[in-house]
Order: structure tokens, then sequence, then C-alpha cells
């Protein structure tokens, strides 16, 4: 086994500080497949816990081919902290979500800067994982080709949207529709919530991983944990907005079951002190995402349900 640590050049600060994107491959020195996993392209999207995790199985563990890990992705985003706020969705410099920038341009703007050296070395591989962070969500998968959807049954994350990306302006430039147009087969996991650390999540993850490096024939199948006897995939997802400026709570859990007319969250209005205002669910569905903050202005967005009747369920291998 050989453990080979690589910093790739991307940039200067204003003060001259070099910046550079470090990763780590792990090789086994035996012919196999390459696989691809990176963390961290949006400042405060903690998924080191996973990348940390892997690490110390696959220095034990890998038998075949080799695993490249980037467990800081982007060096830019994870600086912009505000408070104890860390705030890298978006490029403050350019206003630009720092995943939209692919494949990059090497004498671009930062953000296409570092979208090339990551591109460069995830078209490399045979499969590449972009790990992220969702507001506050269970983990769920997103996947852009129907032929993906065995890597999903392998890996068993329970639920999985599907997006095509090369009909959607708004995903063109991601890591994983670069990808697709290059020919490299990929997932996005959203791994759970925002600044969080959450062992189910990680743990349900990291799993989901190692089974998918066991049918690549990388690790010993007897380290791997069963996964589930079936997995849902959707792709129609639904919006509730704050309908005033409000402190809020939620009524259910992430996760969560969800029947129309049943409180999916209440309002307390500075301005109607005493009253509560229920917003009851328009569908049926799952509560999958909520946004991470109890203080809401007229229209933000307060949490995504799935749609029941847009869900596919598919029967793994187990």
């Amino acid at each position: 086994m050989k453990i080979n640590k690589h910093r790739s050049y991307v940039g200067t600060t204003p003060m001259g500080t070099e910046l550079s994107i470090l990763n780590y491959e792990l090789d086994s020195e035996r012919e196999g497949k390459h696989v691809y996993i990176q963390s961290g392209i949006h400042g405060g999207e903690i998924t080191q816990w996973i990348i940390h995790e892997l690490f110390l199985f696959l220095k034990k563990n890998l038998q075949q081919g080799k695993v490249t890990l980037v467990p800081c992705a982007n060096p830019v985003s994870w600086t912009q902290r505000a408070y104890y706020s860390t705030n890298g969705k978006f490029d403050f410099y350019m206003g630009k979500d720092w995943n939209r920038n692919f494949p990059g341009n090497p004498e671009g703007s930062m953000g296409e800067r570092i979208a090339s050296v990551l591109f460069e070395n995830a078209k490399k591989a045979d499969f590449a994982i972009d790990l992220h962070t969702s507001r506050e969500s269970i983990p769920f998968g997103i996947y852009s080709r129907s032929e993906y959807e065995n890597w999903l049954k392998i890996i068993g994350i329970k639920y999985n949207q599907f997006i095509d990306m090369s009909k959607s302006s708004a995903y063109a430039n991601t890591l994983n529709a670069g990808l697709d147009v290059a020919g490299i087969s990929n997932l996005c996991i959203e791994c759970g919530s925002h600044d969080s650390y959450e062992p189910q999540n990680i743990h349900e993850v990291t799993e989901g991983i190692k089974r998918l490096l066991a049918s690549l024939e990388m690790i010993d199948t007897k380290l791997t944990k069963s996964g589930p006897k079936e997995i849902i995939t959707f792709s129609k997802t639904v919006k509730y907005t704050a309908p005033k400026g409000c402190i809020l709570r939620l009524a259910k859990h992430l996760g969560s079951k969800i029947k129309k007319g049943e409180d999916l969250f209440y309002c307390f209005d500075n301005n109607e002190l005493g009253a509560v205002l229920a917003v009851q669910s328009e569908h049926d569905g799952v509560l999958f995402k909520a946004s991470p903050t109890h203080i809401y202005w007229s229209g933000d967005d307060v949490i995504q349900l799935l749609l029941d009747e847009d869900t596919k369920i598919l029967t793994t291998s187990i």
C-alpha cells in the first residue's frame, strides 16, 4: 500500500498566500478500479467525517485499485466566515455557487481555477462521488442518468433524487454534469445536515461507499454490512414557504411521512402576539429537507417534500 499526498496549486490571496487543494491517493499497488471521492466544495458542508472514516478503513483494507480522497475541495469557501457561521455555498466575489464552475478554466476566476483542478483529477477515475450536505436533511443521493440506478442499489441510500442535468441549466456546470459529458460514472450524495455531526448519517453513507468499493472488487465483501432490501427514487419535490415574516417551528421531524392536511409548521407573528398560524400540507410525501433556522422573512423557503405520487421503489440485489 502506498499513500501519496499531493497538493495542486490554484492561486494566491491578495497578500500572496498560496492556495492549494490537497488530495490523498491510496494505492493498493495492484491492478483494479480507481474511485475518486470529493468533499467540501461548499464551505460549512462537513462531510470530512466520512472521508476520515474511509481513510482509516482503506489504509488497512484496500486490496485492489486505488482511491483518491479530497477532504477539502475548496480552500476559499471555508474562509467565508461570519461570527460562528461558515457561509461557503456561494463565491462572495462572483456571487456564484462554487459548484457551478465545471469543467473549469485554469486561467479563469478563482472558482474556475479550483474547478479545473478538481475536474482534471476526477475524470481520471472510473467512478466519482461528490459529497455534500443540504440545509437540514436526511441523507439522499442525486443521480443524473437512469443507468446509474444500479449503483444506487449497491450503495443503498434510502432516498435518491433524479435530476436530468443535461436538460437543466441550473445544474449544467456542476461536477456531476461535467463528469457525465466526460463519460465517468458518478453520483452526488447529500450526507445529512449543514455544519453538523450526525453519527447515524455518517455511518449510513460510509457503509454505502464501502458496498460500492466491494462491488468493484476493491475491498473484501466480508467487510461490508448489508444495505436495505429496497430504495426509493423520486424527481418531483415541492417547497413550502413562510406566509409572513415570523418565528417558526416545524411540526414534523426530518424523514417523517406526511399526509395531506397534516400540520407542517407553526408561525409565531409579533404583530399577532399569542396567535399561532398552522401551515398544512397539500400533498402526501416525505419531509426530506428543511432550512436550518427558526427565523423567517416573508416568502423564505421553509421545507421541501418529496412527493409520494412520484416515488419509485427499486429492489436491491440483497
